[in-house]
């Protein structure tokens, strides 16, 4: 699970260096476009971390559950 986390860490910092350049130029300049590749990119490394918080969050409530159980068991 740790992995998990972590990897969701590290996949937000490309993320994070692709989105400021492209809206600051989009600031700068409203009518220049941004590179496909980047929305690409972009899009698949902003997945990546939605699948990760959702594995996290899934395995969390596992583990919420199944320590419910046991503690109403005894």
């Amino acid at each position: 699970m740790e992995e998990i986390a972590i990897f969701r860490i590290f996949s937000s910092f490309p993320l994070l260096g692709l989105l400021i350049p492209d809206l600051s130029s989009l600031f700068i300049f409203p009518v220049k476009q941004i590179s496909v590749t980047h929305l690409y990119v972009e899009g698949f490394l902003l997945l990546t971390i939605i699948i990760c918080t959702i594995g996290i969050w899934y395995h969390q409530k596992q583990e919420r559950n199944s320590g419910m159980q046991v503690t109403a068991g005894a």
